[in-house]
């Protein structure tokens, strides 16, 4: 009786590590070897550019990349990590690093193409590509930040249609920046073409809301060809504010048709997919755009916030509750990335899982059953990484 009560106990404390142990327990592979050798170059040789890597060669395909200097090759190396894995607590921690590299590297790329804008051929650009600049504010000042939601709203939307290839946000962000554009939060008719060629874009859309009285809302775009600075569609819907969400659809739907990709002509999978709502809750995209724009400034304790709030607010808003798991609750150099995603390898916890940061309230699940925790916020100076794979981690946090 009494060895069985010792067995029952044993187990019960083993039980919380079965899982983990099962994890750690699989076979090294080669690529983890070369990496803990220091074989960099080796990886990169035998791992870049292969389609069909695994979770953990991904990993340490994007931790050589980083080692050698080459970020940009490290950001497609861990979107290939979080593809693969998804939804496990390293791809989380991942997200986060990808995160902050992708406006790195969005700055460093577009400081680059100013440089050479003169060398830039026609040639380059692509006529499936579209950008979607930040819609301009005509109206009250309140509703600013739905500048850079509404925008946000309508590319997740165009990158539905397959055919399409749209600018990701954060590098047209990067690029107005640079052109001291982004403070108007517009790109009008006589820049786009210049931007569009920058990117290399075949369109871009520029657009702008007003709201009436507080009570309507006005909405506008327009989508000028690169090349020939033409105007291939001037677009406008308006409607009640509180259909917000019918508004921004109607706008996209006009969008498509007027670079030929009408309703009709989209396959009803596709068609279904650009349909989905957001969000019906207008206080949940206030706060979601109020989040990009802390994003944007490298606030990211304010845009954890905002983002929870939002996803708090409607737990079914899928854009705000991606961001809030994407975003970082403090800047991290170089040095705190390689060493989280190290500890990630080894099976450990990484830098942004460690502690108390998802010991406060639950938010509201989704239909899907997932839920979000409230990020705990407090010292926003990451933790000093240590010479080896472990970074120490003690962070009391609180909204």
């Amino acid at each position: 009786m009494r060895r069985q009560l010792i067995f029952f106990v044993l187990f019960v404390l083993l039980l919380p590590t079965l899982g983990r142990t099962e994890e750690l327990g699989r076979p090294e592979s080669a690529a983890k070897r070369l990496y803990q050798e220091g074989q960099y170059t080796e990886i990169i040789k035998s791992l870049g550019g292969k389609a069909d890597v695994d979770a953990q060669e991904a990993l340490y395909l994007g931790l050589s990349y980083l080692r050698t200097g080459d970020q940009s090759k490290a950001i497609i190396a861990w979107k290939q990590y979080v593809q693969i894995d998804p939804g496990s607590e390293g791809s989380r921690e991942v997200s986060k690093y990808l995160t902050l590299l992708l406006q790195e590297e969005a700055k460093r790329t577009a400081r680059e193409i100013l440089q050479q804008e003169k060398q830039i051929a026609v040639g380059k650009i692509d006529a499936k590509a579209i950008a979607v600049s930040p819609f301009e504010n005509l109206g009250h000042q309140t509703y600013a930040p739905l500048s850079k939601g509404l925008a946000e709203m309508i590319i997740t939307d165009l990158s539905k249609v397959k055919t399409l290839k749209v600018v990701e946000r954060v590098q047209l962000k990067a690029l107005l920046d640079e052109l001291k554009l982004s403070q108007s939060g517009l790109v009008d008719a006589k820049s786009a073409p210049r931007v569009g060629k920058l990117l290399g874009a075949g369109k871009i859309t520029t657009g702008s809301f007003l709201d009436l009285d507080q009570e309507k809302l006005r909405l506008d775009a327009a989508v000028t060809q690169t090349e020939s600075g033409k105007s291939l569609t001037n677009s406008e819907v308006h409607g009640e504010l509180p259909t917000f969400y019918r508004l921004e659809k109607e706008l996209v739907f006009k969008i498509l048709c007027g670079i030929g990709h009408c309703p009709e002509s989209l396959d009803s999978q596709t068609k279904a997919a650009v349909e989905t709502i957001h969000t019906r809750n207008f206080k949940a995209f206030r706060l979601y755009s109020q989040g990009l724009e802390y994003l944007d400034q490298a606030k990211y304790r304010e845009a954890s916030r905002s983002f929870f709030l939002a996803v708090e607010e409607d737990p079914e808003f899928e854009l705000a509750r991606k961001a809030l798991l994407d975003t970082p609750l403090f800047p991290l150099d170089l040095t705190a990335m390689i060493s989280g995603a190290e500890k990630i390898g080894d099976g450990g916890t990484a830098i942004l899982a460690a502690g108390p940061f998802f010991a406060a309230p639950q938010i509201p699940q989704s239909t899907d059953g997932h839920q979000v925790m409230a990020p705990s916020i407090g010292m926003l100076t990451p933790p000093t990484p240590s010479p080896s794979n472990t970074v120490p981690v003690n962070i009391r946090v609180q909204f």
